[in-house]
């Protein structure tokens, strides 16, 4: 689809607001630091993810991986680990695994709100079903620190998904429509972040 002028600056403004909600999370010592601070051991290697999966009897490879950046500033590095035969254009249908590497510390609450907005600007808003939506974020989601993993699991046609922060299960939510909404977040067409979702499905 086309996006019209305004259309585009209402997506590109929403992607402001919400990443600026981010980012007043950020300690004050943490953005005064914006200006290029590296980790300097890298978190979770991509072995060391492997490893998870193997140990999970999870048969996934890395598709693609890309690092979500906001004036510079790194927020955190994403990696999509989907089955051999994966096909980005059935992305909703099939079980993947969505990682984040976060480089500094977010708190939760504000992840859960951003993630619903996000969610909200590809499906609209239900009062109801925005709620129950907001919960299943929040008791996912804890505050994070930097270097923390957290892995996201869609299990396609079978329906909802997993959250793990780094070893530990935070939930498993049984709503499709949940799931899709969010992993449309990077995955789907309409994502704010058009250049990232080609990063992750391997089409850059």
């Amino acid at each position: 689809m086309r996006l019209t002028g305004s259309l585009l600056r209402r997506r590109l403004m929403l992607q402001s607001l919400s990443v600026g909600l981010l980012l007043s999370s950020l300690p004050q010592s943490s953005q005064a630091q914006a200006g290029g601070r590296a980790a300097k051991e890298e978190a979770w290697p991509i072995a060391q993810s492997m490893k998870w999966f193997q140990e999970q009897q999870i048969g996934y490879r890395l598709r693609g991986q890309a690092n979500m950046r906001w004036f510079g500033l790194l927020l955190y590095e994403a990696r999509l680990w989907t089955p051999e035969n994966f096909d980005s254009r059935l992305w909703a249908d099939q079980s993947f695994a969505l990682e984040l590497i976060y480089a500094r510390p977010l708190e939760g609450a504000k992840i859960a709100q951003t993630s619903l907005e996000l969610m909200q600007a590809q499906h609209g808003k239900l009062a109801e079903r925005d709620r129950q939506w907001l919960l299943w974020l929040q008791q996912s989601f804890p505050n994070i620190q930097e270097k923390d993993r957290l892995l996201g699991l869609h299990r396609g046609n079978q329906g909802g998904c997993r959250f793990v922060y780094n070893h530990q299960t935070r939930g498993d939510i049984a709503d499709a429509a949940f799931s899709r909404a969010f992993f449309g977040i990077w995955l789907d067409p309409r994502t704010t972040e058009p250049a990232l979702r080609r990063s992750l499905i391997g089409e850059s």
